[in-house]
């Protein structure tokens, strides 16, 4: 989370030193492509290291099938690429722009090859080295950023600003890969073909789970681009992308749940209270990610200047009035990644297909129909709309096939709490002119929320 949140400041020299709003758009238009792209590249992989290692495979044997496989699908991917990249470049609606199509593979390929090796590390439970490479890709990032920024080299005086920070990205990811090449080419000289078939037939609707979720998380960026006229897409997809980051403290918080989460849940299956041990992670996560959304909410206005540099993205007020929704929608997504254990650990992969499908399914439709009347507020209610239907399909579909004690009543009166709590401090403050008495009541108010999440708790440990 330390990790991330340095990489999220940098928000602030983008914002600062990029010439355009437009600019900020097109590189937030450029990792929407590139995280469509990333899920393609991995197909589900990932997701299937840790099932088959679950049920009893020789760990070493299923990295080396895994690995293999993608290092054979990653440098296919890649030369296709390399043979058409005006193709690439029309179909990302950047034509013309091939530099983009060369840095951005770059960053893929190192990318989706280090895949592998975080999950291993993942599994072995060694999160100091986990965390080590994470933060020197964050470390090489932020500082090429900054450099390249503030201090453009002559040699580079050829590419755009997008090209240099999408060039620090892509070294950052290389760098990352060099600290774990040992581990990406440690693979045996053996492949089971039998067993590669079962991975597959296990993985392929992983595959259109992470589009479907990609669809409902990123689409609506390159929607912005597509569906309104030329420059107000990405105009518009430089508002939305700075104030999304403004709810990146919850998004890091869940992204790192995630990465703690599902080896853990694979490993407690076999528990004689793993079903107990769901429904206590559950409560706990939310409560954690409500204090997240009281105390974003309660102290926005300073944040949002401390970290957005450039006036011209507060001209539209529509953009600080997004983040409370894409603060909900991030918590929805949370908690539905709690609830998809039952369709992982019980093989119905296919089924969670299903449900990521409807949800992209909302997603296009609605943002086809509302973006070009109302812009990118469309895509931040939508989202959370999105994120809700399929919190609500997955957990009963999974109370049917894996039945959890979840405590729906709980969690929704903690989201419920939260948002009272905020609407109610808003109007006190109003009436205040003192800033030091308005923070003291808004952490007296963090403090209240803390309280009742405490006296709410189920009873048990987590083990």
């Amino acid at each position: 989370m330390l990790g991330r949140f340095i990489n999220f400041l940098l928000v602030i020299p983008h914002t600062k030193y990029l010439h355009t709003v437009a600019d900020y758009g097109d590189i937030t238009t450029l990792f929407a492509f590139m995280a469509f792209i990333n899920i393609i590249l991995s197909y589900g992989m990932e997701t299937s290291y840790f099932n088959f290692i679950r049920n009893g495979n020789d760990p070493e044997k299923v990295y080396s099938i895994i690995q293999k496989s993608l290092l054979g699908s990653t440098f296919l991917f890649a030369f296709l690429v390399l043979l058409f990249p005006n193709k690439a470049a029309d179909f990302i609606e950047f034509p013309g722009k091939t530099e983009y199509i060369y840095i951005c593979l770059s960053f893929l390929v190192f990318d989706t090859l280090s895949i592998l090796p975080f999950a291993r590390l993942r599994y072995q439970e060694k999160p100091l080295k986990f965390a080590t490479v994470k933060l020197i890709n964050i470390g090489v990032n932020v500082s090429l950023n900054l450099w390249l920024l503030m201090y453009p080299p002559a040699f580079l005086n050829g590419l755009s600003q997008v090209s240099m920070i999408m060039l620090a990205n892509a070294a950052a990811s290389m760098a990352s890969f060099i600290v774990l090449s040992p581990l990406a080419f440690k693979i045996k000289e053996q492949f089971d073909s039998e067993l590669y078939k079962k991975m597959l037939q296990y993985a392929w609707p992983l595959i259109f789970i992470g589009l479907a979720g990609m669809v409902n998380e990123t689409l609506d960026r390159t929607m912005l681009k597509k569906l309104l006229p030329p420059g107000e897409g990405s105009y518009q997809n430089g508002i939305y992308g700075a104030f999304y980051k403004l709810t990146m403290v919850m998004t890091m918080f869940v992204q790192a749940y995630r990465f703690a989460a599902e080896p853990f849940f694979f490993k407690q299956k076999e528990g004689d209270d793993a079903k107990k041990t769901y429904a206590l992670v559950m409560y706990w996560f939310t409560g954690v990610c409500t204090i997240i959304f009281l105390a974003c909410m309660l102290f926005i206005d300073p944040l949002a200047h401390l970290f957005i540099k450039n006036a011209n993205f507060f001209e539209d007020p529509k953009g600080m009035a997004i983040v409370p929704v894409l603060l909900l929608a991030n918590l929805f997504l949370g908690i539905y990644y709690n609830l998809s254990v039952w369709y992982r650990l019980t093989n119905n992969t296919k089924k969670g297909a299903v449900i990521s499908f409807i949800g992209a399914v909302i997603t296009i439709g609605l943002n086809l129909v509302l973006i070009p009347v109302f812009g990118f507020t469309a895509c931040a209610w939508i989202t959370l709309l999105v994120y809700f239907v399929m919190c609500v399909l997955s957990y009963f579909w999974g109370q049917i096939h894996y039945k959890v004690p979840y405590t729906p009543l709980k969690y929704t009166v903690l989201i419920g709490v939260s948002i009272v709590l905020w609407i109610l401090a808003v109007q006190v403050n109003c009436q205040m002119n003192v800033k030091w008495l308005e923070y003291l009541i808004n952490i007296l108010v963090i403090a209240l929320m803390l309280l009742i999440i405490w006296l709410l708790q189920p009873k048990g440990k987590i083990p």
